[in-house]
This record gives C-alpha cells, sequence and structure tokens, in this order.
C-alpha cells in the first residue's frame, strides 16, 4: 500500500487555479492582426492617452538605461574602413629608400617601407622591424633582432638577408645612393636569420639614428643589375614591409603619374592600419592643393609656406603646426669676398638683419628666431646665447669704427688701406645667392633692403634648387647664401661645421674652421654619455656664436591639412616632412565600440 501524498502543484504553475491565471495570455497571444487593431477602441480615449504617455516615457527610459549601460561598459574603439586621399607636389619617380629625394618619393616609401626603427610622436626611438637593439659597452657595435612576425606585401618573411642586402646596396657606389655618406665605416654582418650586427671603427653617438632607413625586399631586388636600378618598375610599384602596400597607379597620356592608390596591409606586424585605402594625387604647387581641397578632391596636404594658411581656417581642417629642426641663416664666403672675413663687418651685417620682419613677412609670423647653429627642440640646443639685437644705427658705427665710409656720398661705403701707389680701397660689397622657392626669395630680398640702408652694395641672385647646388653651392661660388641646415632627432653638426667638411661633399658652406670647435665635434660623436655630449653641443655653439660663424635667421615652420574626419592623427617632434607618417597605423575614420 502506497502511503505517499501527491502534493498540490504549486500556485501559479499548475492545477486549476494556475490554468486560470494563463488563460487571459492564451487569449492574447491567439488574437488576429486585425483583433490586434481593433484592440485600442475598447479603451475610453482618455485611457489611450495615458497608456501611450506611458508606453512613451517607458521607451525613452529603457533608450537613456542602454545608452548609459553601453557607455559604461563598452569603450569607443579604431575600426577598419575610410579612405584618405593625401595632396602633394609633384609626381613620384623614386618610392624607394635608396634614392628618394623628392618629398613626393618619401612620403609614398614611408607608408610602404618599413625600418629597423623609427621614432614616435614625442621624437623617441622605437622599434619598428627590430624588437630591440642592443649597444655595446665600446659603442662600436649594434646588434639588431627582428621581429618573428614581419612580412613583406607578397608573403616572404623579412630576414636579416634583407637587411643585409639593403645596407651593402647603399655603400655600393653603383647603385649610387644619396645615403652612402651615411653608412661609410660601417661593417654590416648576418649573424642568423634574425639577427644583424653593424661595426663602426669609432663610436659615433647619433648612429642610431641610421637605423631609421628603409629596409629593401632581396628576394626581389638581387634579381636586378645594380647599374639598372634606377630605370626597374620596382621603384614606382614598390613592395615592402610597412602599414601599406602598393596597389595601382595611374598615367597621363603623356606618361605622368597622376595618382598612387595604397592598400592597408594585413601582415603588417604592428596594429592597425586602419584606414583601407591611402589615395595619393598630385599638383604643380601650393595654390593648386588648397584647390584641390575646396573641389572635394583630397583630404590632406602639406603647406611649406605660410601663403594659404589663412584661408584654411576658414575649411573644415586640423591644421597640424610642423617646426622641423631646421635653420635659415646667411652663410658668407671670405674666399669669394673678403671683406666678410672682417669680423665687424660680419657683426654689422648682423645687426642690420630684423629677423622678426623676415619672419612676419616670409612666413606669415609662423617661425621661431634663431640665433645658434642647432635649432630650438633639438637635442643639444643651447638656449642661453644672446640673440644679435636689430640695430641698424649700431652696425652703422660698428662699420665706421673698422675704417668705412661714403667718400664719394653714393650711399655705398668703402675703405681704403696703404699709401700713395699701395693705397687701395675696397667697396663694400655682397651678392646673395639663394633658390627660387618663394620663401627664400623674398628672404633674400628683404635681407638686400636691410644692408642696403647701411651701406652694402647687395644684389640677388636666385637659381632652382638644382642649379644652385651645382653652380654655387658645391664650387662654393657664392659670397652671401641665403639656405638652410636639416638636423636629424640626434644631431651631428660635424658636417655643417668641421673643417674637414669645407670642400664638396662636405657641407661646411659657411666656410668656417676654428680647431676648438673641430676637437668638440669630434668628442661628441665618440661621447655615448647624452649629457656629456649635450654640454659639448653647447659650447660649440657658443664660440660659433660669438664669432659670427653665420648670420642665423629662424627655423621654419610647416603645416599639415587634415580633414576633421581622420582621427587619431596627433604629430609631434618630426624631423622630416614625412615623419608625419610615422605613426599612421593608428589613424582612423571609422569607429566600433567593444567591451571594456
Amino acid at each position: 500500500m502506497d502511503h505517499t501524498t501527491n502534493p498540490a502543484p504549486p500556485s501559479g504553475t499548475g492545477g486549476t487555479n494556475g490554468r486560470k491565471r494563463l488563460a487571459p495570455w492564451r487569449t492574447i497571444r491567439q488574437l488576429s492582426r486585425r483583433q490586434w487593431l481593433y484592440l485600442p477602441r475598447l479603451f475610453a480615449k482618455e485611457e489611450r492617452i495615458r497608456i501611450v504617455a506611458f508606453a512613451s516615457v517607458a521607451l525613452i527610459v529603457l533608450v537613456i538605461l542602454t545608452a548609459r549601460l553601453v557607455v559604461r561598459f563598452t569603450v569607443e574603439r579604431p575600426a577598419v574602413g575610410g579612405v584618405l586621399r593625401e595632396g602633394t607636389i609633384g609626381e613620384p619617380r623614386f618610392v624607394n629608400p635608396l634614392y628618394a629625394s623628392s618629398g613626393t618619393d618619401r612620403d609614398i616609401a614611408a607608408l610602404v617601407f618599413a625600418k629597423l626603427i623609427r621614432y614616435d610622436r614625442a621624437g623617441a626611438i622605437t622599434m619598428d622591424l627590430a624588437q630591440g637593439v642592443e649597444v655595446s659597452p665600446d659603442g662600436k657595435t649594434y646588434t639588431a633582432t627582428l621581429r618573428e612576425n614581419a612580412e613583406w606585401h607578397d608573403g616572404e618573411p623579412v630576414t636579416a638577408s634583407d637587411v643585409l642586402f639593403t645596407i651593402k646596396a647603399i655603400q655600393d657606389p653603383d647603385y649610387q645612393s644619396p645615403l652612402r655618406q651615411n653608412w661609410q665605416g660601417v661593417t654590416v654582418e648576418k649573424v642568423n636569420e634574425r639577427i644583424v650586427r653593424f661595426t663602426l671603427r669609432q663610436p659615433y653617438a647619433p648612429f642610431m639614428e641610421n637605423l631609421a632607413t628603409g629596409i629593401l625586399p632581396e628576394h626581389l631586388w638581387r634579381r636586378i643589375p645594380r647599374e639598372s636600378a634606377t630605370l626597374s618598375d620596382l621603384n614606382v610599384k614598390p613592395v615592402g614591409s610597412g602599414p601599406y602596400r602598393f596597389e595601382k597607379l595611374a598615367r597621363h597620356e603623356d606618361g605622368t603619374i597622376t595618382a598612387v592608390t595604397l592598400k592597408r596591409s594585413k601582415r603588417y606586424h604592428l596594429d592597425g592600419p586602419y584606414l583601407k585605402e591611402i589615395r595619393f594625387s598630385f599638383y604643380p604647387d601650393e595654390a593648386g592643393l588648397v584647390a584641390a581641397y575646396r573641389r572635394n578632391e583630397i583630404d590632406s596636404f602639406l603647406l611649406f609656406s605660410q601663403d594659404h594658411r589663412g584661408e584654411l581656417v576658414e575649411l573644415d581642417l586640423n591644421l597640424h603646426s610642423l617646426r622641423l629642426p631646421k635653420v635659415f641663416a646667411v652663410f658668407l664666403n671670405p674666399t669669394a669676398q673678403p671683406a666678410l672675413g672682417r669680423p665687424a663687418v660680419r657683426k654689422a651685417l648682423a645687426l642690420a638683419i630684423d629677423r622678426k620682419a623676415i619672419i612676419e613677412n616670409t612666413a606669415a609670423g609662423e617661425g621661431v628666431e634663431v640665433n645658434s647653429a642647432i635649432p630650438p627642440g633639438t637635442f643639444g640646443f643651447n638656449g642661453d646665447i644672446a640673440p644679435i639685437a636689430h640695430d641698424p644705427e649700431a652696425a652703422k658705427q660698428v662699420l665706421a669704427r673698422d675704417g668705412w665710409a661714403d667718400s664719394n656720398g653714393d650711399g655705398i661705403l668703402e675703405r681704403s688701406e696703404g699709401s700713395g701707389r699701395n693705397r687701395k680701397t675696397q667697396t663694400l660689397t655682397a651678392r646673395i645667392a639663394t633658390s627660387d622657392a618663394p620663401e627664400l626669395a623674398h628672404a633674400a630680398d628683404l635681407i638686400q633692403e636691410m644692408w642696403r640702408a647701411i651701406g652694402v652694395e647687395t644684389e640677388v641672385q636666385t637659381s632652382p634648387i638644382g642649379d644652385l647646388e651645382t653652380l654655387a653651392i658645391r664650387p662654393r661660388a657664392y659670397e652671401a647664401l641665403v639656405f638652410g641646415e636639416v638636423f636629424g632627432h640626434d644631431p651631428d653638426p660635424f658636417a655643417f661645421w668641421h673643417t674637414s667638411q669645407l670642400k664638396d661633399p662636405g657641407l661646411n658652406v659657411a666656410l668656417y674652421s676654428n680647431q676648438a670647435v673641430d676637437r668638440l665635434l669630434e668628442e661628441a660623436r665618440r661621447t655615448a654619455d647624452p649629457a656629456a655630449r649635450e654640454q659639448k653641443y653647447r659650447e660649440f655653439q657658443k664660440i660659433v656664436a660669438d664669432e659670427v660663424g653665420a648670420i642665423f635667421l629662424y627655423s621654419p615652420t610647416h603645416t599639415y591639412a587634415i580633414r576633421k574626419s581622420i582621427h587619431g592623427v596627433s604629430l609631434g617632434t618630426v624631423t622630416l616632412p614625412e615623419e608625419r607618417f610615422n605613426e599612421v597605423h593608428a589613424w582612423y575614420a571609422d569607429t566600433r565600440r567593444t567591451i571594456k
């Protein structure tokens, strides 16, 4: 006999009472569409208003709570998508780290080719193809270890053989790379497929910056004879290992390249990139770039002058000021004009120049006055050097004390030496040579007026940059040269100021020679301690400033304009215009929300 009892079903889950409670809900589920449409008529008008109001409030509260939960527990992150249309001046010729010389070449190469190291927005070294670089205690050996996941755009792995090939090609005179001088005296060897060793003859503290050189794929370039490397199609259809890969180019009927399209590389070894494409279009000048933006042909462009900055402020653009470590100066050649070697004349010429007026009239006020051989914001800069004031009257007095006078009333100063037949009279003249770039040409014209005002006969000769370098700079055939010097992240003024660099291919266009300066620059190259090296640079700048080794003018500011719909663009310390792309893999146009 079964003595167990069956418990009654819980209230609301079974039994007769439960079935009664569920019956209305079953009825509602069985309503047809027509019955649903008729349902509101069962309520009075006031009841319907109350129900609609209640439902609206409930919906609004639900949306607000959902939005708050989404914001609280998720975060907005970059998503793959969007296109950046970049405009540049001039078509590309050599998208190749060995040969890239124009701004367009270097811009595209910076996106296609990865380097062993690169610099972040703060100007600090960060790893790229290398996962690390070790420096020996004596400062002569640099050992780079490559990432395991680095690949070329065609799928081949990046190995030590690629690095070895690239550096040896740069060093090989048959390749005629302009980078060759940077790698002289450096031995490179492959330790294994992932480790490369660089050995220097003597310590060179700024050597690390050499590793920020784009690496070529050895498996493609080894097939091309070195003598015909400049003719290879790989120079305009490159294969690299950077964040973007070459997709296609467009040509005009006459063969000129009108556009280049790059696609994001899915094989890239760092996070990103997020922009799906970067398309380059080419224009003749800066006015053409601004006009192209107004026609909605491009989204971004770089301006070297400030002529159009005013009108850009009104457009849908973020404007980034790039202050490159560049110094514009007047370099005087006493060999061509002996009077320019006299300390008093050099001092007077410096006093006559109004730097503020030059910056305002040639760079729209976007520039920094420079009083030393290393520009502000650069490692080793000496900010304690007193600026040379603009004082034309003081300049006239300095010249008068040195024996210069206007003896014939023509407004030009002369100076006589000797007596009788040996008496010689010299007129104070200075022919200014510079490039035909508007900023430099205008600066030279202003300097001409300022020097004439103190009695110096002056004329300006402008030339295309190629002619200027060939006919004036390399043979040192100028009296006064208005030109610029560009430094790296870790400046090495040796090439600009050491006595050994007086003649071409040296870059000592100031034609300056001082044994104390030579010694400081030599020691700085061998000094690994940053503080000690910085002190030597400061001493070097003080000596040059005291002797008016050159008349320093200003450090220019360039403008990178980019549409506001492109995010993640933060440009800090750059030494070359193409370095604006150093963190392009973090730029984005689209976003997505993910759980925190």
